[in-house]
């Protein structure tokens, strides 16, 4: 996975979004439930047409937040602006909204077309437009033709597309995604989650989707939002997240990182064991404990040179790429280093191989001492 987020983020990550018009302010949003807070003061604006995802670990607030944006869970105290207009004592039912679950959450006794003519019956619409509405939806998830089916004859793919048809058929302003591929084996997953990505630029529609898959939201999203705890760690595009993550959780949560314990040494540097080590300006004190992040594949390994020496204990080949366990003797510490395999024979690599390391300052950031184990 390290690999194909790396090379995404190079060449197909998804363009910036200028500043436009805020489709929804959320604003010191707090949720408790008895003594736990799930959301500790949550502030986020979300823009007319973009795409978010709130990613995090399991019980970070995440569904929560997504929830409270429904009205299927109330703030303890905050509110939500929704184009102007406060909807924060709305209920449910008078928020304008679509949201498609991971359980799909069709009615199992309904044809496709009576699923997703659901809400626009509820409406009373009258037929000609539902017709016409549900024969247009369909088409957009590639299920024209299964109008007459029941959910149970769907494969889980097309039951989930169905569920996206239904929650987009009222034209809601905003659409709200809860991990809708998680239940989806890896190759409909992959499929599916570019067909909605391309769904949602066409129409434009303002979109929140909550996943715990970091390589789902890196693909998908304009912006993603890391949480931790109830609280935003960051908000950014998918590549300011993986390039320059702003606390040592964000960094260990999304790809692969290399954490070494060192020892503050000036504004740009800091001690491996005895070595100095060159890194990005930061504000912690000299003589400070902290941990330096780097990931795998921007240390660069020679066979010779430099003054950080490390003892190769692992060798894992994984395609486009060689993965590198290292011992570092003078800190007694390990570091992976990443290979691409067009430049693995210039090495020649062979377990018990002592190799020079480099570890480019540009890529090298420093967290307070303990910081990543959140």
């Amino acid at each position: 996975m390290h690999t194909t987020m790396t090379s995404l983020l190079a060449a197909d990550s998804p363009a910036v979004m200028t500043p436009t018009t805020p489709h929804l302010r959320i604003n010191t949003v707090t949720k408790r439930f008895g003594s736990f807070t799930a959301l500790d003061g949550i502030s986020l604006t979300i823009n007319e047409g973009e795409f978010v995802c709130f990613l995090g670990p399991s019980g970070c607030g995440k569904t929560t937040l997504l929830r409270t944006i429904a009205g299927l869970t109330k703030q303890t105290t905050g509110t939500l602006i929704q184009r102007g207009n406060d909807i924060s004592a709305l209920p449910t039912q008078a928020r304008d909204f679509g949201i498609v679950f991971q359980s799909y959450a069709l009615f199992p006794n309904l044809t496709v077309f009576n699923n997703v003519a659901y809400g626009l019956r509820n409406r009373r619409v009258d037929r000609a437009h539902i017709h016409a509405r549900v024969a247009e939806l369909l088409a957009l998830v590639n299920l024209t033709g299964s109008e007459t089916k029941y959910p149970a004859a769907l494969s889980g793919g097309q039951q989930q597309r169905v569920a996206l048809a239904r929650a987009l058929a009222t034209e809601p302003g905003l659409l709200l995604l809860d991990e809708p591929l998680s239940a989806l084996d890896a190759r409909v997953r992959g499929h599916l989650r570019s067909q909605i990505k391309a769904l949602q630029a066409r129409l434009g529609v303002t979109t929140i989707m909550v996943t715990h898959d970091q390589e789902e939201a890196l693909t998908m999203a304009d912006r993603i939002v890391v949480m931790n705890h109830g609280v935003i760690e960051q908000v950014g595009t998918p590549a300011e997240i993986y390039h320059q993550p702003a606390s040592a959780f964000v960094a260990s949560f999304i790809g692969s990182m290399n954490f070494l314990d060192v020892t503050v040494q000036g504004s740009t540097q800091a001690l491996v064991g005895s070595t100095p080590c060159a890194c990005l300006p930061h504000t912690l004190a000299s003589g400070q404990a902290a941990q330096l992040a780097i990931r795998p594949e921007t240390v660069a390994l020679s066979r010779d040179g430099g003054a950080l020496k490390g003892e190769v204990v692992g060798i894992e080949f994984l395609g486009p790429f060689q993965r590198v366990t290292l011992h570092l003797t003078e800190a007694d510490q390990t570091l992976i280093a990443d290979v691409p395999s067009r430049d693995s024979s210039d090495l020649d690599l062979y377990v018990g191989q002592t190799l020079a390391i480099h570890l480019p300052a540009e890529a090298a950031r420093l967290y307070p001492a303990g910081s990543s184990h959140q």
